[in-house]
C-alpha cells in the first residue's frame, strides 16, 4: 500500500497549462491566429502549480515545423531571443499559484532579415511544442503544441491519432508504443493475431505518451496493434512475439 501511494505521488502532474480558467490537457494542440498590429502572432498562456510546494519552473521550446522566413520566441518572466530554447532563469511559482497574466507567452513573426518587411505575412503553418517543468525535474515535463498560422482555414488537418513503431521488436514480455492523440474520447489500443481475432485491448486516458502491453501469455507469432478512437481504427503497427 505504501509503495503504491508513493508511486501515485511521484507520477502526479506538478504543473498545468491554462489561461483565464481554461485548462489545457498535457500534450494538447491549439491553433494560434491572434495577429498583433505589427503582424506578429501571439499565444498567451499561464502555468498553474498544482502542488503544495513552491516550484522553480523552466520553459522549453521544440521547433517541430517552421515556415521558411519566420522565427519564434517565448516569454517566461522575461522575453528571450529566437535562439533561446530553454529559459535561462526559472520563475518561482508558489504552492497552488497561477502565473500572472502576461508572464508566459509564445510568439511567431516574420524574420526581418529574410523578408525585409516585418509586417509581411508568409503563408503556411509553423508548429512549435512548448514544455514546462520544475527545475531539475525534466522527467515531470508537461507540453502544449501551438500551430501558428495567419489563416486558420489553411491549416492542414491534424491527424486524429499517431502511433510509433513497436519496441522492442521482437518482444517476449512487454511491448511498448509511443502515441499522440487529438482526443481521448473512447480511445484504446487493441492487439490482433493473424486471424484477425482481438486478443487484448487497453483504454488510453492521456493525449500523448507510451502504452505498455504484456504479451507474456501470447503464443509466438506475428501480431498487429491498432489505435482505436470512437470505434474507428487510425493507426496499426506490426510486431513479433518470440519467446
Amino acid at each position: 500500500m505504501i509503495l503504491l501511494a508513493l508511486a501515485s505521488f511521484v507520477s502526479a502532474q506538478s504543473l498545468q497549462f491554462e489561461y483565464n480558467g481554461q485548462v489545457y490537457e498535457n500534450g494538447e494542440r491549439i491553433i494560434c491566429t491572434n495577429v498583433l498590429e505589427w503582424g506578429e502572432l501571439q499565444q498567451d498562456m499561464q502555468l498553474h502549480n498544482l502542488t503544495n510546494d513552491n516550484l522553480e519552473v523552466l520553459v522549453e521550446k521544440e521547433e517541430v515545423q517552421i515556415v521558411e522566413g519566420t522565427q519564434n520566441y517565448f516569454c517566461w518572466g522575461s522575453c528571450y531571443t529566437p535562439a533561446v530554447y530553454v529559459s535561462p532563469r526559472p520563475v518561482l511559482l508558489a504552492a497552488g499559484e497561477v502565473s500572472g497574466e502576461g508572464s508566459l507567452s509564445f510568439h511567431h513573426q516574420i524574420d526581418p532579415e529574410m523578408s525585409g518587411d516585418p509586417n509581411n505575412f508568409i503563408p503556411g503553418t509553423s508548429v512549435v511544442k512548448y514544455y514546462a517543468y520544475p527545475s531539475g525535474e525534466q522527467e515531470n515535463k508537461i507540453s502544449i503544441e501551438v500551430w501558428f498560422t495567419y489563416n486558420a482555414e489553411s491549416v492542414p488537418e491534424m491527424p486524429v491519432a499517431n502511433m510509433g513503431h513497436a519496441y522492442p521488436n521482437p518482444v517476449s514480455s512487454m511491448v511498448h508504443f509511443d502515441y499522440n492523440l487529438m482526443s481521448t474520447d473512447k480511445a484504446s489500443v487493441s492487439i490482433y493475431n493473424l486471424l484477425g481475432q482481438e486478443v487484448m485491448t487497453q483504454e488510453i486516458n492521456a493525449l500523448q505518451g507510451s502504452v505498455a502491453l504484456s504479451v507474456a501469455d501470447l503464443q509466438e507469432g506475428i501480431y498487429f496493434c491498432t489505435m482505436m478512437v470512437n470505434g474507428c481504427a487510425y493507426a496499426t503497427e506490426k510486431f513479433v512475439v518470440k519467446k
